[in-house]
């Protein structure tokens, strides 16, 4: 029966062509691509029939060498206004070498799951538990520096080249921009841990007077004192502050998290309060502006920083109407002095 030659095959190859062509893979890498952080998800109480977690936990980021393929600029990179808000659509296309993913990093992920699971460090990766070191898994991450951007992995390409001599070489990543659902990070790079905190919207936004000391630091805890009726030196008692129904309570001092602080300006932002008024009516003007925060003391837990604010105002959402609503609603309302509201917070 006729075969092809054995001494010239382009399918099976030889051992030492096999690893030349290893060599100069690795090589291209090391020259012309960029170290990335590479996060293995980990699934918590993962649900065997729909193969679904509640939790998901990111604790490790390697430094793995890859070759950006898609050079010149993301790929469908376009902005959608969805229902949802503003969606991105960057795609990255990654190149890493398979000879140094089994050699280096799987070892680190294989034992990284077999901790997690309580198993012993050299036992095979539970599969069904969504759990593989063999190869980059769909649903890892990948931090990009360039942008300051966190990737999804959506495909593993393991065929391209088509088995070269007889074998595979690398593996061609498919990224998509992550978008943050929850997810917790703690894999001790600050840049990466901060990303729970950049998807919360800032809604309460303080200016300084003069003579603060300290500097605030992004996503602390800060405390806000009302200092409205003192020389600033001391706190007031408490807050009074309004609940849904309408009634007052006492609230000691409330607690946010730093979203952005500008020394220069003297101007924080935050997130996160833990307690706010509903909007209330002014009496004389019939405006919704008033404002329990507007001479507060802030201190930050982290930092110890401390500024008195000589005003304070909400932060508008993006999308969100309520305000341009309520301003438009300003100009044409007839407020009457005499016409009491049951339902207002007078």
């Amino acid at each position: 029966m006729p075969t092809t030659n054995p001494y010239f095959s382009s399918t099976t190859g030889y051992s030492g062509e096999q690893a030349l062509v290893n060599s100069l893979v690795i090589e291209q890498i090391a020259m012309f691509g960029v170290d990335l952080l590479y996060m293995p998800r980990e699934n918590i109480n993962l649900d065997s029939l729909l193969h679904e977690s509640t939790k998901d936990v990111f604790q490790l980021a390697m430094s793995i060498p890859m070759y950006i393929k898609s050079f010149d600029g993301y790929d469908n990179s376009i902005e959608i206004l969805s229902k949802f808000g503003v969606r991105s659509s960057d795609e990255l296309t990654l190149i890493m070498s398979r000879s140094q993913w089994t050699t280096y990093y799987a070892p680190f992920v294989k034992n990284l799951y077999n901790n997690q699971s309580g198993r012993d460090s050299l036992a095979e990766n539970n599969h069904l538990e969504g759990q593989t070191s063999r190869r980059p898994k769909e649903g890892d991450l990948i931090y990009f520096p360039f942008d300051d951007g966190i990737f999804e992995i959506k495909y593993v390409q393991f065929d391209q080249p088509f088995f070269q001599l007889g074998k595979g070489y690398i593996f061609e990543l498919q990224c998509e921009k992550f978008e943050y659902s929850g997810e917790d990070f703690e894999t001790g790079v600050p840049q990466i841990d901060e990303v729970p905190g950049r998807s919360a919207f800032p809604n309460l936004q303080f200016t300084f007077d003069e003579g603060g000391t300290g500097s605030f630091t992004f996503q602390e805890t800060v405390e806000i004192y009302d200092v409205s009726g003192t020389d600033y030196s001391e706190p007031e008692e408490f807050f009074r502050l309004y609940d849904d129904p309408g009634l007052i309570r006492r609230v000691p001092h409330v607690e946010a998290t730093v979203a952005t602080w500008n020394i220069v300006t003297r101007q924080l932002a935050l997130s996160n309060v833990t307690d706010q008024d509903p909007m209330q009516i002014d009496r004389v003007t019939g405006n919704t502006d008033i404002s329990k925060f507007a001479t507060s003391l802030v201190i930050g837990k982290t930092s110890g920083a401390r500024w008195v604010s000589v005003s304070s105002e909400q932060v508008e959402k993006p999308f969100d109407d309520a305000k341009n609503i309520q301003d438009e609603f300003n100009l044409i309302k007839v407020y009457d002095q005499q016409d009491v509201n049951p339902f207002n917070f007078y």
